[in-house]
Formats: structure tokens, C-alpha cells, sequence
């Protein structure tokens, strides 16, 4: 008989191994004491590094954000910057929207994690806006 929990696990597994490529750090962040005060490092969950996918422009029709506040827009879509994918497994934590993402290896672009996808496998999807 198949073991279907341990086949997953072998396939997420080389799927990481193919595709997780690009050196990343998870700095968690957390919100000011009220809506007036400015977000900051989250001294309750450390950062720590990663490997992961980051594909730039993903299609808007994926996740829709919400609608923006200027009324004189049509469609009501707005996309995303790109889409960040990692196995997850052993991390200490998962992010949070506005979490942000450091690209290690290239100059330290800094994404913030603006939505989530999470399919039931150990890689969920996180939407990125790039950070300013």
C-alpha cells in the first residue's frame, strides 16, 4: 500500500531541491502601539534565513487585492509585485502580512509580504509588494 503522506513529503521535498534557489531572510515585523505609531521589528519572533522562489509580476487574476480607494479606478485589480514559494517545514513560525522579505544575494532588495495562498501542502504562496 502507498504511503501518500510520505510521497508528499519526498515531493515537496525535490520540488525544493529544483526550485528553491534564492538565499532569503523572513524579518518579521510587528505594528506600532497604535495606528498612529510606525511598524518595527517584531521582537517576539526572530528572523531567519531561507531558501525559496520569488517569481516576479504574477498574474492579477490569481489573488485580487482589495479594491482600491480611488474611485476613478475601473476594474478594481490591482497586482502584485511577485510571488514568493518555500518549503516550510521546520520554520519556527509562518509570516504574517507585512512581514518583509530580504533578497540576501542581491543587494539586499526588500520585498513585504502583502497576502498569502495556502494550498494544504507545506509550500503556500506569498504575495509581495516590493518595499520602498
Amino acid at each position: 500500500m502507498v504511503d501518500w503522506e510520505a510521497a508528499r513529503a519526498f515531493t515537496q521535498e525535490v520540488c525544493a531541491e529544483i526550485f528553491d534557489y534564492t538565499p532569503l531572510r523572513l524579518q518579521p515585523r510587528a505594528g506600532g502601539v497604535s495606528v498612529n505609531h510606525k511598524t518595527a521589528d517584531d521582537p517576539d519572533r526572530l528572523p531567519f534565513d531561507f531558501l525559496g522562489t520569488i517569481d516576479l509580476e504574477p498574474p492579477a487574476d490569481r489573488i485580487p487585492r482589495h479594491l482600491p480607494a480611488d474611485p476613478g479606478v475601473k476594474n478594481g485589480t490591482v497586482a502584485y509585485d511577485a510571488v514568493l514559494s518555500a518549503l516550510t517545514t521546520g520554520w519556527p513560525y509562518q509570516p504574517r502580512r507585512g512581514d518583509l522579505v530580504i533578497e540576501t544575494a542581491a543587494g539586499g532588495v526588500t520585498w513585504r509580504i502583502e497576502a498569502s495562498e495556502k494550498d494544504g501542502s507545506a509550500r503556500p504562496a506569498w504575495y509581495l509588494v516590493r518595499n520602498k
